[in-house]
């Protein structure tokens, strides 16, 4: 599986915060979300000033951490998939408070 469909699906993800309405609500939201994948590199988020930072690897605090097939992520990103289903039905494991990552879910559907 190519890492750059992953990481296109990560971009379109964040380019989210380009819109000012959704920039607006993620104002003040400074938190580190931590992918980790079972099939290739992990990435995270840095989010800060309404912007996200895209970096390879891991981070030693993250506040959320979603673990996952990185397929998952780009049905998600494509629409092929829901967030919510993919939790439900066990593709996608999420750890943090329940507020950011309902707030995390605005960027992926």
């Amino acid at each position: 599986m190519a890492n750059e469909e992953l990481v296109d699906g990560i971009k379109k993800m964040v380019s989210k915060l380009d819109d000012p309405d959704m920039a607006e609500r993620f104002e003040g939201f400074e938190k580190v979300l931590q992918f980790k994948f079972n099939d290739t590199e992990n990435y995270y988020l840095i989010f800060k000033d309404s912007k996200c930072e895209i970096k390879e690897g891991d981070t030693d605090e993250p506040d959320i951490t979603i673990t996952t097939d990185s397929q998952v992520i780009i049905d998600i990103m494509d629409g092929e998939l829901s967030p919510t289903k993919a939790f439900m039905g066990g593709k996608l494991k999420a750890k943090g408070p329940m507020k950011d990552m309902l707030k995390l879910q605005m960027l992926m559907k």
